[in-house]
């Protein structure tokens, strides 16, 4: 049987657990520690050079910088990106571990940041709008300057395969294969973890198993933390900066307080986007303050459905003021190349696709009457509306 996809473009894909938990902590509804320091976290004003080098003094004696993001907030990114060229301006030997990327596509990651690949590559073999999916443009910025800057990237995250079996059954429902590609020491969370990770899972109707749930989150964490402290252990003059969900990380909790456990000592700093956090004592080291930014372009769409089979991608719709319908194209027809890119699945449409803006003309040959006799390759040009 032909598995098939049904597609939209432009569509924007969210890792669901990740996001409701970052925005269920933005909207402060959830369990404070009982225990957590009275000082509150040091508001930095990324516009203010001196806050920033006080920031960076903080970690001359620390192995990792948290910023903790909502995955799909322009300026949390741009704060990062801000943080990132100030530390390796002081202090060049760092590294960027991000959540974005899975584990079993690092040597992806590592050639694109060499200048081995390409970005559309590099996007298409780590799979990462099929795995990710938050607007790529977001976080773009920061790996153009990881490549300039030969900046090494790490992905940490556990894959999806791997993260899927553990909520849906627990970590009994790994095989011994998939027990390879996990942590051997993985810890039970704190009672205060687990109080904030109750009232998220109460928001997750679609998960009937609060053990599960736990499990996956705990696996979750533990697989970053231990990716990045196998890093810094084995380059011991790094410092690394993990980009991650807030959700992860507030409170010490999560990949910090694992990390910690591994590297022997506690060698975490934890900053936070958000200037409403700073009255929250403990929750973090820094808070950054978020200026207004402006809205990354609209994005340019040819105006499609696609369905995505192992034969290819078909066009099952077409917008009625769509450029694709103005241009020609037809349903039933199969996209051969976008731009002369050769396409065989939807994912890789959006690595053409991402970054197009209304008025751009892409270039798409398809291939008409597939089930017929009489078959014929066409070209069009497409204005993206």
């Amino acid at each position: 049987m032909t598995t098939k996809l049904t597609y939209i473009l432009v569509v924007t894909f969210f890792c669901t657990s990740c996001v409701s938990y970052d925005h269920n902590v933005v909207g402060l509804n959830l369990p404070v520690p009982k225990s957590v320091s009275n000082v509150k976290p040091k508001l930095v004003d990324l516009n203010n050079q001196k806050s920033i080098n006080e920031l960076a003094g903080s970690l001359t004696k620390k192995r990792a910088l948290f910023i903790g993001e909502i995955h799909d907030e322009l300026e949390h990114h741009q704060n990062q990106l801000l943080l990132i060229q100030h530390l390796y301006e002081l202090y060049p030997y760092i590294a960027i571990g991000v959540e974005f990327f899975q584990q079993p596509f690092q040597t992806y990651v590592d050639k694109y940041i060499a200048g081995q690949i390409d970005e559309r590559e590099m996007l298409v073999k780590t799979e990462y709008f099929k795995r990710w999916g938050v607007d790529y443009r977001l976080l773009q910025p920061i790996l153009k300057f990881a490549r300039e800057k030969h900046i090494p990237v790490l992905a940490l995250n556990i894959s999806d395969e791997i993260h899927h079996k553990v909520f849906e059954g627990g970590l009994k429902n790994l095989s011994n294969e998939d027990r390879t590609h996990i942590p051997k020491d993985i810890e039970h969370i704190s009672d205060d973890y687990r109080n904030r990770l109750e009232a998220i899972y109460n928001t997750h109707p679609e998960n009937d198993n609060f053990e599960n749930f736990i499990e996956g989150q705990q696996l979750w964490d533990e697989a970053m933390a231990d990716n990045a402290a196998n890093y810094l252990n084995q380059h011991p003059q790094r410092l690394m900066i993990v980009l991650a969900g807030l959700g992860h990380m507030i409170y010490g909790d999560g990949i910090p307080h694992s990390l910690n456990r591994r590297i022997g000592g506690n060698y975490s700093s934890i900053a936070i986007n958000g200037e409403e956090f700073a009255e929250y004592p403990g929750i973090a080291n820094f808070v950054l303050a978020t200026s207004d930014s402006e809205a990354l372009p609209e994005a340019g769409m040819l105006g499609i459905k696609v369905n995505d089979s192992i034969n290819g991608v078909f066009v099952t719709g077409l917008a009625s003021d769509g450029g694709a319908k103005a241009a020609g194209i037809s349903v039933q027809d199969r996209i051969n190349s976008l731009d002369g890119v050769q396409i065989e699945n939807f994912f890789e449409i959006r690595s053409i696709m991402f970054d197009k803006r209304p008025g751009d003309i892409v270039g798409v040959e398809v291939l008409r009457g597939h089930l017929q006799a009489k078959k014929e390759t066409l070209k069009f040009d497409v204005t993206l509306r």
